[in-house]
């Protein structure tokens, strides 16, 4: 294989040999050419090499997302190094605690940001984007691709089990394989514009990010996290900006599927939608298949083995059932499912999913490297050498095609029987009108949560629960609710739902309804815009508020009284008294 169609960077070099003039990022605001991509990245080369980074060496690059901070990664990986990008809106403790992780020679970052936080974070030397920029262009010259097959591409940090964030590293090696294969996936042509709206310091940006460049296509940045963009703006996103792919975490293309629904919106220019990162909710995939839209991918993958390992097109038969199979393994990806001495199973038979292939991680920063309770090492019979990944996620294979049936350590015990949640979930999510199911034990309570536009009748359901579930697995409680809250990066945010289903299970009663909401509501007005009054005619935008402010809003409404109201009811009821009164709406369709 050519040396410029393996590694990422060589690969990037090479779209922009072809066509220097084609578009290759873009906001909505500016575009930069691929000649102006390359031109910027060989500045932030020669400002790295000017600043004393060598092969292998960290760079932590912070910023938003913009076409400067693409370029900057561009950059870093030009100089031989390995980038940690730390996004925009990161709290100091994890900051420090990733810096310190990762010990990065040197910093890139915004002109605005807190230069001090990153010193203290453990970087000894901090560059500014425009500091960067001013260098003079990197000579020309690379070394053998193969030569950098072994050291890392980027650093990602992921949710550990204790609560602290673990740093991945994955090599030149894992991340040239997934961009071929996704990029064979995808069926990227130089015409396709690809929305990139992950937050820089998830993984999926480097998939939406790098098999596009290195098609020749365009890059279409999303200034914003799309837990602040309401289903009606991201649709005009698409719809105005051409966009022909985008990547998506399940629980937010649920939601803007049953929006376009609703509205009735056509995306002519959308092809391909891939959602991932959580489960995909069947009734979602079945509207959407009913409605004849563009192509559905059902994307499934982990950090450690570089993003998305296992994936399929979403086909109307295989809406039929209770759960969406996760797909099968990619171009270059092993899969084995195995029993708990690591054996493989027969066909329909459950076990632990593991990953191997040249995707799977160099391993983790400050530890073993291959740590034994999450890497194999050694061969799986009939499925080749390892090392392996051990996903944690319990499957089931069925006609070539693997089904998610939950986490290994997520399983519980109700009086004795072994309930999984996620099972449980999917048959929630596939009643009628609801787009999303999540399923907690709360003490000793089962409690499920549904995302419907409807008020729950709890009997009916849990008469419908009851044919298809064994008496243990029927939860006592459930909850109804507007929307589910998100995260930044537009998946469920599960600490923030559990916590206000406990809030609603203590009071008995949806807590919006009870008195003294107003007092409640008032005082969050007065909080996150820092009012000293609110009356019932007060303007929220009027007041300084923006869509940072409306988040805030509703995550403080969830925090506080157990009731989720939609984003984008502040846009559409900016007076307190109108905004009061769908909050009331909305305690009464959640109770």
């Amino acid at each position: 294989m050519d040396a410029n169609e393996y590694d990422v960077a060589d690969a990037v070099l090479a779209a922009a040999h072809r066509h220097p003039q084609r578009p290759a990022l873009a906001t909505g605001a500016e575009t930069w050419t691929y000649a102006e991509l390359v031109g910027h990245a060989r500045r932030v080369e020669r400002c790295l090499r000017d600043c004393g980074v060598r092969v292998g060496d960290v760079v932590a690059v912070q910023g938003r997302r913009s076409p400067r901070v693409v370029a900057a990664l561009l950059g870093v990986l030009l100089a031989d190094a390995a980038y940690l990008a730390l996004g925009e809106h990161v709290p100091a403790a994890r900051l420090r605690h990733m810096l310190d992780e990762a010990a990065p020679r040197l910093v890139l970052a915004e002109e605005t940001a807190d230069q001090e936080l990153f010193r203290h974070g453990g970087a000894p030397a901090v560059v500014t984007h425009d500091e960067a920029r001013g260098h003079e262009p990197a000579p020309e010259r690379r070394t053998a691709s193969t030569e950098r097959d072994d050291i890392a591409a980027y650093l990602v940090h992921t949710s550990g089990t204790t609560g602290v964030p673990k740093g991945v590293v994955i090599t030149r090696r894992s991340l040239a394989a997934h961009r071929r294969a996704v990029h064979q996936l995808f069926e990227l042509a130089p015409d396709d514009r690809v929305l990139q709206a992950s937050s820089l310091a998830f993984d999926v940006a480097a998939e939406e990010i790098w098999p596009t460049l290195t098609a020749g296509a365009l890059v279409d940045i999303l200034p914003t996290g799309l837990g602040e963009v309401s289903y009606d703006r991201f649709s005009r996103i698409v719809h105005g900006r051409g966009i022909t792919v985008c990547n998506l975490p399940a629980s937010y293309f649920s939601g803007w599927a049953a929006h376009l629904d609703e509205s009735g919106t056509a995306l002519p220019t959308l092809r391909l939608v891939v959602a991932g990162s959580e489960e995909l909710p069947v009734e979602a995939a079945r509207a959407w298949c009913s409605a004849e839209r563009a192509r559905l991918v059902h994307a499934y993958g982990v950090s450690e083995a570089t993003i998305t390992s296992v994936a399929c097109d979403v086909t109307p038969d295989l809406t039929t059932g209770e759960r969406i199979p996760i797909g099968a393994a990619l171009p270059g990806v092993r899969t084995a499912v195995v029993d708990e001495r690591d054996s493989p199973v027969p066909a329909g038979t459950e076990g632990e999913l593991l990953i191997g292939g040249p995707g799977v991680a160099l391993g983790y920063l400050g530890t073993d490297p291959l740590p034994e309770d999450r890497f194999l090492r050694t061969a799986v019979a009939g499925a080749g050498q390892g090392p392996w990944y051990r996903t944690g996620d319990w499957v089931r294979e069925e006609r070539g095609l693997l089904h998610f049936l939950g986490r290994v350590d997520d399983q519980l015990k109700i009086n004795g029987v072994r309930v999984e949640p996620g099972e449980i979930a999917a048959v929630l999510a596939a009643q009628p009108a609801v787009t999303d199911a999540k399923v907690f034990r709360i003490g000793e309570t089962l409690v499920g949560c549904v995302c419907t536009p409807h008020p729950v009748d709890r009997e009916a359901m849990t008469g419908r629960l009851r044919p298809v579930l064994p008496p243990a697995m029927v939860p006592a409680e459930i909850l109804g609710w507007d929307a589910f809250p998100l995260t930044e990066g537009g998946k469920v945010d599960v600490r923030a739902l559990r916590a206000a289903a406990t809030a609603r299970l203590d009071e008995g009663v949806a807590p919006a309804g009870a008195p003294g909401v107003r007092t409640v509501l008032r005082r969050l007005w007065q909080e996150v815009l820092g009012a000293p009054e609110v009356g019932a005619d007060s303007d929220f935008f009027a007041l300084g508020g923006g869509s940072l402010s409306a988040a805030r809003l509703s995550s403080a409404l969830l925090r506080e009284t157990g009731v989720t109201v939609k984003l984008r009811t502040v846009f559409a009821h900016p007076r307190f008294g109108d905004y009061l009164q769908q909050v009331e709406l909305a305690s009464d369709r959640q109770a």
